[in-house]
C-alpha cells in the first residue's frame, strides 16, 4: 500500500498511526484493536512496515475497537505531543467510512435507536423482558440481529423515570438562598427506561442539598450512533440534545449527569464530531456547564455544600472505574464522595469491563467482550468480600454475567447511605 497511490488522507493517516504505534507498542495489553494490529505488522511479509499492510488493515484493526479509549490517555503521542496521535479517532473514522461503503444493517439502526427501543421495551416490559430471558427467542435474536445470545441485556422498567416523575420537575426553578446551584438532570436513555432508580437517586440527593432540579426531557446522548459509524445520526442526536438544554444552560443551570459515557458525549464528543467544521460556540457552552453527577458533589464539597448526614454504610465496596470516567481526565470523585461516608472502604479498579455500549453484544464480538469482563471482575473478587459498584451500568451487567455478583450505582448507594 504504497502512500503516493493513496488518495484518501485516513489512509495516510492510519500508515502514519501504524508505524508510531509499532515503535512504540505501548498500549499492546489494553484491547483487542492493538492485538490484531501488531500480529499484522509482526508477519513475515510485513516486518513492521506498515506500507506492506494489505487494503483490509484498518478495518480489520477498528473491529477490535470498542471505544473505551484507553488508550488515548495511555499514548505518549497524544495532543498537545506534536504527533498529535488520536488512535481512538481514526477508529471511529474508519468505521465511519466503512458503513458510508457498505451501509446500515437493520441491528445497526435498531441498537443506535435506544430511545424508540427504550419506549417500545417500557410499553411491552412483560413480554420483552421475558423474551431477553427466553433461551429459544435469544437464539432467534442472534441469527435474525447479530445479538449473542448471552449477552446481558438491562430489563426495561415498567413505567419510564419521566412517567414515574410526573410534571412536577418539567419547568424552571430559582435557586433557593444560599445555594448558587441550579441543575438540569440529563435523566439518560438508559435511566429513562432501563434503570431508573439512577436518576431518581440523583434528584433525591440533589433536593437533600437543597438544590433546585429541573428534569426537561429524557433523550440519548447519541453515543450509540457513534458506536455505529453512523455519524450523520449522531450529529442529529446531539442538535437534540442541545436544543433542550442549551436554553437551560443560558438560564444558568449546570447539567448533571449519571452515566459517564453520556457526560463524555456531552463534554468532549459534541465537539468532536457535533458538527462538520470544528467546535462551535453552542457546543461548547454546553460542555462547559456539564458535570458528571459526582464530580458535582465533589464540587459541593471542595465549597462546604457537602452533606455528611448519613445514617448507614455500604461497608467494604470493589469499585470498578469506567473507562469514560477516566477518559475524561477528572480523577474518581467517586472514591472521594462514597468515602466520607463513615465504616466504608473503597478499591478502586481500572480495567475495561470490555462491554463497549453495543459492540459488546455482537455476536462476532461477545467472546472478547466476556473474556475482558471475567479478567476485571476476577481482580474485583481479589479485594475481598464487600459491594460490587461502577458508574457505568452496562459495565456493571456486564460483570455481573462474568461473575454471579450484584454490581450497583454508587448514586444508588449514596441515596441509601442518606437515608433518602
Amino acid at each position: 500500500m504504497p502512500e503516493e497511490n493513496l488518495s484518501d488522507p485516513l489512509d495516510k493517516k492510519w500508515l502514519r498511526v501504524a508505524d508510531i504505534c509499532n515503535g512504540c507498542r505501548r498500549c499492546f495489553h489494553l484491547c483487542p484493536s492493538f492485538d490484531t494490529l501488531f500480529a499484522l505488522l509482526d508477519r513475515p511479509d510485513v516486518d513492521g512496515d506498515p506500507h506492506r499492510l494489505e487494503p483490509d488493515a484498518l478495518a480489520r484493526t477498528e473491529d477490535g475497537c470498542n471505544y473505551c479509549k484507553l488508550c488515548y490517555n495511555h499514548c505518549p503521542y497524544c495532543p498537545p505531543h506534536a504527533y498529535q496521535l488520536d488512535f481512538p479517532d481514526l477508529m471511529i473514522r474508519s468505521r465511519v467510512r466503512r458503513k458510508k461503503i457498505s451501509g446500515f444493517s437493520w441491528p445497526d439502526r435498531l441498537l443506535a435507536r435506544t430511545d424508540w427501543t427504550g419506549k417500545m421495551g417500557t410499553r411491552f416490559a412483560g413480554t420483552v423482558n421475558a423474551a431477553i430471558r427466553n433461551p429459544l427467542l435469544r437464539h432467534v435474536g442472534r441469527l435474525a440481529a447479530g445479538i449473542d445470545e448471552r449477552a446481558p441485556i438491562l430489563p426495561f422498567a415498567h413505567e419510564t423515570f419521566l412517567e414515574r416523575l410526573g410534571k412536577k420537575y418539567r419547568f424552571p426553578k430559582q435557586a433557593p438562598e444560599g445555594s448558587p446551584y441550579k441543575v438540569a438532570l440529563f435523566v439518560t436513555c438508559l435511566g429513562n427506561y432501563q434503570k431508573p432508580d439512577i436518576p431518581e437517586s440523583v434528584l433525591r440527593i440533589l433536593e437533600h442539598h437543597q438544590i433546585p432540579v429541573v428534569v426537561p426531557g429524557a433523550l440519548c446522548c447519541g453515543m450509540p450512533f457513534l458506536d455505529a459509524g453512523d455519524l450523520e445520526g449522531f450529529r442529529l442526536q446531539a442538535a437534540r440534545v442541545r436544543d433542550l438544554y442549551l436554553p437551560l444552560v443560558r438560564e444558568g443551570y449546570q447539567v448533571v449527569v449519571p452515566v459517564p459515557t453520556c457526560q463524555l458525549t456531552l463534554r468532549k464528543e459534541f465537539l468532536q464530531y457535533g458538527t462538520e467544521g470544528g467546535e462551535p460556540e453552542d457546543f461548547r457552552e454546553l460542555s462547559e456547564k456539564s458535570w458528571d453527577f459526582f464530580q458535582f458533589l465533589e464540587k459541593l464539597r471542595a465549597e462546604g455544600r457537602f452533606r455528611t448526614d448519613f445514617k448507614s454504610s455500604p461497608g467494604p465496596l470493589s469499585y470498578h472505574v469506567a473507562c469514560h470516567l477516566r477518559d475524561q481526565n477528572i480523577g474518581t470523585p467517586v472514591r472521594e464522595i462514597l468515602g466520607q461516608i463513615p465504616g466504608t472502604t473503597i478499591h478502586a479498579v481500572e480495567q475495561c469491563s470490555g462491554h463497549g455500549g453495543t459492540w459488546g453484544m455482537k455476536s462476532s464480538h461477545y467472546p472478547l467482550s466476556r473474556k475482558k469482563a471475567e479478567k476485571t471482575a476476577s481482580v474485583l473478587q481479589e479485594n475481598g468480600p464487600g459491594t460490587w459498584v461502577s458508574d457505568c451500568p452496562l459495565a456493571g451487567k456486564a460483570l455481573e454475567a462474568a461473575s454471579g455478583n450484584t454490581v450497583d450505582h454508587p448514586a444508588v448507594l449514596l441515596r441509601k447511605a442518606y437515608g433518602l
